[in-house]
């Protein structure tokens, strides 16, 4: 059993631990293995044992890594026993339609999963609604919808909700869906247009495309005005990428059915109801003494790894039965890797060179051919997927599932497994600047860079210079051997990034989630390079991302001058912030049961505002109202939280509550109303504190202060997501 680094430890206690009624960690990480080797071991008929310790030992040696929700859900008592972290669900025209699917999706996110939508069956906005004779809302508006109830529900307990919204390039409301993000809002969805090669060959042709629903023709609008309204919103703020629907259409393993979306980061089309489960070989940890893949325990790791990823749908629990049934009639599982970039440090080979896009394409195609053999081998054993006879592996090859590989983002994944590169990705930069409130700043490198410094005795001073720049490149006195290879994500050239992702395309049978990086001085011919470049080269989507098109992306190097911080002027008070989490908790009171609510920053666990509600057993309505009105707007005034709850436990006693307590009654702590809100505001903040605490200095990043992980940290942008770092949390 490998012993997890300290960041590993974290996102495993974090995340993935069970815990008992009181919240407490009650399971080693040796402890979680053993679990999920035995939840999927039990789907074997035969030799269950067996299975369970070939499961335990890939796990165990962080040789396979398996996603999110199994670790968070699977083998646990009191959660339902739920996989799959990619789901896609059907919005028809219809309200009722549209409620249906938005209360699945709270379901989904509860169980941990992610949601992508093709909205193009949503009449435009302005169109005749017959029932009402109103004009329908439109589809962004619904997006807008479904946004704000992304967060309201956390992702298996662990996440924000995260979706994907794609709409087709030929619906009369495209323009409004391109432009969505441009205000910044829309923060929990990522949003992708379909293009087909229709439209692509009419933009080659400099023809006009029109804009059709339900069979009528909304407006024609030239195709280069549509594609320039793309790109310039990719360039202004990294939305929307593109999906290729015929691309995806074409490995179809169902061609006789239309499939036309993917999960929220790109990597899983799929059909309505479909989910897919995913898991990650760690290749950092599968390297040779001579610095290239060990390949018989590789293709041993992927083969057990199929196997496990296929046992848990059939002992899987979902959120619905069309969910379990669409899942179990293709079998699609995501097998993927993360930790490229370490196997192509250590093979010496540069991320961005010809050799080590081969090296990368063998390392995949030998992925590919060991886990369809194995799920051949799995249809001779146990059968082959339900709609396999509607296949286009039928009749000549049975095989177990409808897809096997797929390259996912690999956030906490590859915090866990130990890896520098998140999945496909290079490592983001050699060198960053790591903030802490107890030791203050200090410098923090890749530790594999470090490793070669010391080997080629770079001196402390260079080092310094490279922290200074955040790269190692055009620094002189670092040798070439080490330039060469030690290249961050903005060293990078974006066409190097766009063919490394193509390389591993040809042998995936799903996608790739990737993010194609581009320096702040892109400009939007650049960004349209990248889309044709990418269609040509045959990708199914593609998610550009333009240094500092977004408050709060990452900045490589030292800020010389940071901004000072705001401070409230008097009389100023802070508008409600557009999102937070919150918790609610039950007091009882002399008055009858009290519901406060407490919302604070994600980032930083800073109390925001409160919302106190009465029982239906009595208790002052008004009174309530008005002191959480008043709580909130003295917080939001700079008035701080200890001298709001010394004020409220100052007051006097109340006489229905000192009647209670007489009569024997458990109330809360305090001796009024107002008091036992203050205890418990009180309570709550400490257990913020200590919860953000934990993971106070983990960061390992340097980015504007307006973007922050949940942990406190810093996030960069990788794989489609804003990636922490320091917890693994990874934010489609």
């Amino acid at each position: 059993m490998t012993q997890l680094t300290d960041a590993g430890q974290k996102v495993f206690n974090a995340r993935y631990a069970l815990r008992d009624e009181q919240g407490h960690i009650c399971e080693t990480f040796e402890q979680a293995v053993s679990r999920l080797a035995r939840v999927a071991a039990s789907a074997e008929k035969e030799a269950q044992p067996h299975w369970e310790e070939k499961f335990a030992s890939i796990i165990g040696d962080l040789l396979f890594v398996p996603s999110t929700p199994i670790w968070a859900n699977m083998g646990k008592p009191d959660r339902p026993w739920q996989p799959s972290a990619c789901f896609v669900l059907a919005v028809e025209d219809t309200l009722y339609s549209m409620y249906e699917t938005l209360l699945s999706t709270a379901l989904v996110f509860k169980s941990g999963g992610g949601v992508g939508y093709n909205f193009s069956t949503i009449r435009p906005r302005g169109s005749l609604v017959q029932s009402t004779k109103g004009k329908a809302s439109g589809v962004v508006e619904l997006i807008k919808l479904y946004n704000a109830s992304s967060n309201m529900v956390m992702q298996g307990g662990v996440r924000r909700g995260a979706s994907m919204g794609i709409l087709n390039i030929d619906h009369p409301e495209i323009m409004n869906f391109i432009h969505a993000k441009l205000d910044g809002g829309l923060t929990n969805f990522n949003l992708s247009v379909g293009v087909t090669d229709a439209f692509m060959q009419a933009l080659e042709q400099g023809e006009d495309w029109p804009l059709i629903f339900n069979g009528e023709v909304h407006d024609v609008l030239p195709a280069a005005v549509l594609w320039q309204s793309i790109v310039q919103s990719a360039h202004a703020c990294g939305d929307p990428g593109i999906i290729f629907l015929d691309t995806i259409q074409k490995a179809n393993p169902l061609p006789h059915k239309q499939l036309n979306c993917t999960n929220p980061c790109g990597e899983q089309p799929l059909f309505p109801g479909e989910s897919c489960l995913l898991g990650s070989v760690n290749l950092a940890r599968l390297i040779a003494e001579d610095g290239r893949i060990n390949r018989a325990l590789f293709k041993d790791t992927v083969s057990i790894a199929v196997r496990f990823l296929d046992n848990l749908i059939d002992v899987a629990e979902y959120p619905f039965p069309l969910i379990a049934e669409a899942t179990r009639a293709t079998r699609k599982i995501g097998l993927g890797f993360t930790g490229l970039a370490d196997a192509l440090i250590k093979a010496g080979l540069p991320y961005d060179s010809a050799e080590g896009r081969k090296y990368a394409g063998e390392i995949i195609e030998l992925m590919q051919q060991s886990a369809n053999d194995t799920s051949r081998a799995l249809a001779e054993e146990k059968g082959c997927f339900p709609e396999w006879e509607n296949s286009k592996f039928h009749p000549a090859e049975k095989i177990r599932n409808g897809t096997c590989v797929t390259i996912a983002p690999t956030g906490s994944v590859t915090t866990m497994a130990g890896c520098e590169g998140y999945g496909i990705e290079p490592i983001f930069a050699v060198a960053y600047k790591k903030s802490t409130n107890v030791a203050g700043d200090f410098e923090v490198f890749s530790p594999l860079f470090l490793e070669a410094c010391q080997l080629y005795g770079v001196s402390n001073s260079i080092l310094e210079e490279v922290a200074r720049r955040g790269t190692c490149q055009g620094i002189k006195e670092i040798p070439v051997e080490i330039a060469r290879i030690f290249k961050g994500a903005q060293d990078i050239a974006p066409a190097d990034h766009i063919l490394m992702q193509a390389e591993i395309q040809k042998h995936v049978d799903n996608a790739v989630s990737k993010t194609i990086n581009l320096p702040g001085a892109a400009t939007t011919e650049d960004i349209e390079t990248c889309y044709r470049m990418a269609y040509s080269l045959g990708l199914k989507g593609i998610t550009v991302f333009r240094d500092g098109c977004k408050e709060g992306t990452v900045t490589v190097g030292r800020q010389e001058d940071a901004p000072e911080k705001f401070v409230l002027r008097r009389g100023e008070i802070l508008p409600r912030p557009v999102s937070a989490h919150g918790m609610t908790h039950r007091l009882d009171t002399g008055c009858g049961k009290l519901y406060l609510t407490v919302n604070y920053q994600p980032d930083s666990g800073e109390i925001l505002e409160t919302f106190i509600t009465t029982g239906s057993d009595g208790g002052c309505l008004v009174y309530t109202e008005a002191t959480s009105r008043l709580i909130s707007l003295a917080i939001r005034g700079g008035i701080s939280l200890e001298e709001i709850v010394e004020q409220l436990q100052g007051t006097h006693s109340c006489p229905s509550y000192m009647l209670a307590k007489g009569k024997g009654k458990n109330l809360s702590q305090g001796k009024s109303c107002a008091s036992a809100i203050a205890y418990k505001i009180a309570e709550i903040k400490a257990e913020l504190k200590k919860q953000f605490s934990d993971y106070n200095g983990a960061g390992e990043i340097l980015v504007d202060d307006t973007l922050l992980c949940e942990c406190g940290e810093k996030l960069e942008r990788a794989e489609g997501c804003l990636i922490c770092r320091s917890c693994g949390l990874s934010k489609c």
